[in-house]
């Protein structure tokens, strides 16, 4: 193991020195003095991570529930405002988040975190202002695409009424566009910072807020004789509620408490620390991320038009599976996250031993988790279809196809894991190739081949989709059981900027 250290310090450089790999320092950034050897062993134990992971797992899985809440409200109202409103927003739904997508990349926690790791706490502030200025040129096109939603879904066909319906909502969503990029952004560098206050008190404040103004301003409640503003007052709630958040969390956590100012360079706010390499470095990281999020949105959407062929029944007992495997799956991805951060914080600093020891927890707590959930789905079926629909028939058919659909929720959960530990690392291409083949070679060619080729019911296609999860997972687990964690971790620190770059390439004797 000495020689191993010593190998990777004389990759470094050898004389402990810390250099700048993205250019020379500016205004004010911290480069830290860490060390940049590389330890195998883990320096906490595994209850010490269980307990820390979990208390990082339930913050983060609050500020979650509480954008489905979010959802569910804006559903909900919809629904009392007219069919003709819910169907327009859902509609406008299916491009808007098509779109949306390309602002939702969530790497901005791998570089806060292993810059934090490193001991260059001053970039993961510097990492925030890259992060914002990108995405801030990034959701012109994006706003850009919810702008046409109307001229798209009459070019398509849809009834102009319908068409203007769904414009108006993405129209008045666009405008919370800049208010989600920056509540997205500065609660990533807070939980990277495990400073979880804000993300959870501003989640609670938002749906709270969102509930009480879409009760009076909606449909009129509380307020005698009046039924509200109906369908246009929807989307206009939701754009000021999501304002309201990052008005509290900046007004509150950022400048009235100052709970950046640990990890913000000196220099504060310029565009300065914005450098060309830098750019590059989070563009590397964030646009495979990105496009493997819409990858996946457009596989569900695949899937679930080849569920609606089966006929209403079986879509109903579709949409109750993927209820109770959000459910589940908000969890899993809340560990997934937490166990995120542990990891790029441990590469960061050199230590993978506890880089190994936090994934080997999060996945088997999450594997005890999901397998507690899968037995109690295999014996309770019918009753837990009974909290989705009283209907006998449908309880009975949730019951005969548990077997391919627990397996479903079994490998979804385990490939959302999975997955977070390479893209803890920084590689997302690997997480965009991966998913790809799982979704496109794997997962829909088998729900087709399940529904149209084997069987013309659910257990066809819960299978073909249980088995690309499986070709998932199995491609996942190949690459962590293969990866070099010594690379991830010099990797890490050069990204932190604490440590040497590889020397030039031997120039030949000049003459």
């Amino acid at each position: 193991m000495s020689s191993n250290r010593e190998g990777h310090e004389a990759e470094l450089g050898g004389d402990g020195a810390n250099v700048p790999l993205l250019g020379n320092c500016e205004d004010g950034d911290h480069i830290a003095s860490a060390a940049t050897q590389v330890s195998d062993l883990p320096t906490r134990g595994a209850w010490k991570e269980f307990l820390d992971l979990l208390y990082l797992t339930s913050t983060i899985f609050v500020a979650r529930v509480s954008w489905v809440v979010i959802k569910t409200t804006d559903s909900a109202l919809l629904g009392y405002t007219g069919t003709r409103y819910l169907a327009a927003a859902s509609v406008s739904d299916l491009w808007t988040q098509s779109t949306g997508v390309f602002i939702m990349g969530g790497v901005l926690s791998t570089f806060c975190s292993q810059a934090i790791g490193a001991g260059n706490k001053a970039l993961a502030g510097i990492w925030l202002q890259v992060s914002l200025t990108v995405l801030g040129v990034v959701l012109i096109p994006v706003a850009a695409c919810w702008s046409v939603t109307g001229l798209l879904l009459s070019a398509l066909g849809q009834p102009q009424q319908l068409a203007g319906d769904a414009s108006y909502f993405a129209l008045v969503l666009m405008l919370c566009l800049p208010a989600r990029v920056g509540v997205s952004q500065v609660t990533q560098f807070f939980t990277s910072m495990k400073v979880m206050q804000p993300s959870m008190v501003t989640g609670v404040l938002a749906m709270s807020l969102n509930l009480a103004l879409g009760l009076v301003l909606v449909l009129g409640v509380g307020v005698p004789g009046w039924r509200g503003f109906g369908f246009l007052a929807c989307p206009a709630v939701t754009t000021c509620v999501e304002y309201a958040q990052l008005a509290v969390l900046w007004g509150v956590y950022w400048s009235g408490l100052g709970l950046y100012r640990e990890c913000w360079p000196d220099g504060g706010w310029s565009l300065s620390h914005v450098t060309a390499a830098r750019v590059r470095q989070f563009c590397h990281l964030y646009f495979p991320a990105a496009l493997g999020l819409a990858s996946d949105f457009w596989r569900v959407a695949a899937v679930g038009s080849v569920a609606a062929h089966l006929g209403p029944a079986e879509v109903s007992v579709f949409n109750c599976s993927y209820r109770i495997m959000w459910i589940c799956l908000t969890f899993i991805g809340s560990m997934g996250g937490a166990m995120g951060i542990h990891v790029g914080v441990a590469l960061g600093g050199g230590r993978v031993g506890d880089a190994k020891l936090t994934c080997a927890v999060a996945l088997g707590t999450c594997a005890a988790l999901v397998l507690a959930l899968a037995a109690a789905l295999l014996l309770l079926a019918r009753e837990a279809a009974a909290l989705f629909s009283p209907d006998p028939a449908i309880r009975e058919l949730f019951h005969e196809v548990r077997v391919p659909m627990v397996a479903m929720m079994v490998l979804m959960n385990l490939a959302v894991l999975l997955e977070r530990v390479p893209m803890a690392m920084g590689r997302s291409k690997v997480v965009l190739g991966i998913g790809l083949v799982g979704s496109w070679v794997g997962q829909v060619p088998g729900v087709l081949g399940g529904v149209f080729l084997w069987r013309h019911d659910l257990v066809g296609l819960f299978s073909g989709v249980a088995a690309g999860y499986a070709l998932l997972c199995a491609m996942l687990a190949g690459i962590i059981l293969t990866t070099d964690w010594h690379h991830f971790a010099l990797e890490a620190q050069r990204r932190s900027e604490v440590a040497k770059p590889p020397p030039p390439p031997a120039q030949a004797d000049e003459a």
